[in-house]
């Protein structure tokens, strides 16, 4: 193994570790500080976004040509108030209602949809690797919701609606802004995305009163959130693609949800059954194989 593939294959391991330990970070926030998920979004995705936009301003890019050109404004837009904003406060709201690593394993499903769009949009059928990979995906998430026992759900209903719902977010943010990040770069859409994002959730988090206890352990959970499991995260995965090939760095992705998993044991002593853990691997594999494609 040459030096560069291995710095690839590390850059994505510790970025999808930090992702899945960003997500423990949120759940100390949501379950044991009380913060709001509409405040802690709005935080969020709020200094990320100014990281971001003055990492690439610092970059000497030429961070406001995106707003020059209707079309590609209209896809950022899209992407900030809809993929953006939807990834963000579903994944949280998801691990309010359960817990971290159900949140993640069902934002996991992204892949999933995409499949879908891409037929859609091909006008043509899944191929028998999509198709057993959607079976996968079907069954893992099915394990996971009933813990083997169909006629009942093991997790709320709405841990639930906003984990699918935070997949369907995700596959929009990965879909539209394909286009402007191969034009204007990564940091500077996904940094005015958040941003974009941001204004939004200020508006909507007005109707929602600021709760929960505010001190160290607080802020220092906040500050991991937003520096280690999102603008370093985002940094070493952008990093890894550069020594490897994208699909291999979203099979190693898969680190994600299990470090999400080994986190809340460790910190929390959650706990999954046979049936559970079975579902996150039909999950896992069912990605991996779309990955691999």
């Amino acid at each position: 193994m040459t030096s560069e593939r291995r710095t690839g294959i590390l850059s994505a391991s510790i970025g999808a570790a930090l992702w899945g330990s960003s997500g423990i970070a949120g759940q100390i926030l949501l379950q044991g500080k009380g913060i709001p998920p509409e405040w802690l979004t709005f935080f969020r995705l709020l200094v990320s976004g100014l990281i971001l936009v003055l990492t690439a301003y610092f970059l000497k890019k030429d961070i406001f040509s995106i707003w020059k050109n209707g079309k590609d404004r209209l896809s950022l837009l899209i992407f900030g108030a809809l993929g953006m904003l939807g990834t963000q406060y579903c994944y949280f709201a998801a691990i309010r209602y359960s817990n971290a690593p159900t949140a993640t394993i069902l934002q996991y499903l992204m892949p999933i949809l995409i499949i879908f769009w891409t037929c859609f949009r091909e006008k043509r059928r899944p191929s028998s690797v999509e198709t057993g990979c959607t079976i996968f995906a079907i069954a893992g998430t099915a394990l996971i919701a009933t813990a083997g026992d169909f006629s009942s759900l093991s997790i709320s209903p709405l841990a639930l609606f906003w984990g699918l719902l935070s997949a369907l977010s995700c596959a929009i943010y990965s879909v539209v802004p394909v286009t402007i990040i191969k034009k204007y770069g990564s940091p500077s859409v996904v940094g005015w995305g958040m941003l974009i994002a941001s204004v939004v959730m200020g508006l909507i988090s007005l109707f929602t009163p600021f709760t929960g206890t505010l001190d160290g352990e607080t802020l220092g959970a906040f500050g991991y959130v937003v520096f280690f499991g999102t603008v370093l995260a985002f940094g070493l995965y952008l990093n890894s693609v550069a020594y490897i090939k994208p699909a291999e760095a979203s099979i190693i992705a898969a680190f994600e949800p299990l470090s999400s998993i080994v986190f809340a044991f460790l910190l929390f002593h959650t706990l999954f059954g046979f049936w559970e853990i079975l579902g996150i691997a039909f999950i896992i594999i069912a990605v991996a194989l779309v990955a691999r494609k």
